[in-house]
């Protein structure tokens, strides 16, 4: 294989986290690949995963491609999770959950991150189903750093929705950013929660008794993307935290090239 005049970085992992009540356990990585810095792809599975009697999960899969296009002459990468029959506690269950990133770096260009594909099947918290309208067609039309700060400058729809969106508050008129990154979420959480349950900060929906679920949060700089599908901070009788499909990607050319 030929020296790459490019730098890969594309990676995906199926499930994380830790218990520290009533026992102390680290979940050990499931699903969890990285691309090598020059072109490939690899793919690992496991079935039928169960970490003590809190996490279950029918199958885990995670996907990565590193390539050059000479059709595009542009390189690009994917990173993708597909969780089926996931469980935490029995209260929080997912038929499927699907993360895919991609991205498309044209020579003397931005990249360009896409998300479709994304998405929950079936998701549901303490019996009931949640909607979550995933804002996936706006990140994906807003796929490059320039377009997504002209956007929220320009475009003052666009500003509301990505401020409402957004992890931390704005402190200007600009893209509300910490240290070059956007820190938002893609869930559209339902204004209307079914009885018990609540609205938490950072777009999270607060089950008491068990813990607080935050859906999709999506981390942007001007030359990356990470993608963190699912995570659960338990707080109850069993504490610890879970995390379910995190995708990222990103790369650069090397000088000269």
């Amino acid at each position: 294989m030929p020296r790459t005049n490019f730098l890969y970085h594309t990676e995906a992992v199926g499930i994380s986290g830790h218990i520290s009540l009533p026992v102390q356990d680290t979940i050990p990585l499931q699903a969890s690949i990285a691309s090598a810095v020059g072109p490939g792809h690899g793919k690992v599975r496991v079935e039928n995963f169960r970490h003590l009697d809190y996490l279950e999960a029918g199958s885990v899969e995670s996907h990565v491609v590193s390539s050059f296009s000479d059709k595009d002459k542009a390189y690009g990468t994917l990173s993708s999770v597909v969780i089926d029959g996931l469980s935490t506690l029995h209260v929080v269950t997912c038929d499927r959950l699907m993360t895919r990133l991609t991205s498309k770096h044209d020579a003397g260009a931005q990249g360009s991150f896409i998300l479709h594909g994304t998405h929950f099947d079936n998701l549901r918290i303490a019996g009931h189903k949640i909607d979550v309208d995933l804002a996936v067609g706006l990140f994906s039309d807003l796929s490059t750093w320039d377009k997504l700060n002209n956007a929220y400058e320009n475009d003052p729809s666009v500003r509301k929705e990505l401020d409402a969106l957004a992890l931390f508050p704005k402190k200007s008129d600009k893209l509300p950013t910490h240290n070059g990154l956007f820190a938002c979420t893609l869930a559209r959480i339902p204004k209307k929660l079914p009885h018990g349950m609540s609205h938490a900060p950072e777009h999270g929906i607060y089950v008491p008794h068990f813990g607080t679920i935050y859906p999709a949060h999506y981390y942007i700089t001007a030359t990356s993307r990470r993608l963190h599908m699912l995570h659960i901070d338990l707080g109850c009788s069993v504490e610890g935290c879970n995390s379910y499909g995190s995708s990222g990607a990103n790369g650069s050319q090397l000088p000269g090239n």
